[in-house]
């Protein structure tokens, strides 16, 4: 789908609300054609929840609490635990 869109005297071109808040890449291509990529920024220090190491850690760690769901926690029973350990 092509719209028009016309530059306005402050510089800017309105993309309309369905993109608000969305984040995008300017790319300025020989010619002076402007394309936008629809893009998803991921902080610096957030990067290493993206790299192929942790994401497979990630993975096994969704499969582990899929296979054992939460339960209610005995506070009396974990006392006697470590009661006995010491």
């Amino acid at each position: 789908m092509e719209t028009l869109k016309i530059v306005g005297k402050s510089g800017q071109i309105s993309l309309g609300k369905a993109l608000a808040g969305m984040g995008f890449v300017v790319e300025t291509l020989p010619g002076g054609d402007i394309l936008l990529k629809h893009s998803v920024v991921v902080p610096v220090n957030e990067r290493w929840l993206h790299e192929p190491a942790m994401k497979a850690k990630l993975t096994r760690a969704d499969e582990w609490m899929r296979n054992n769901p939460a339960s209610e926690t005995s506070l009396e029973e974990i006392e006697v635990k470590q009661e006995s350990a010491a």
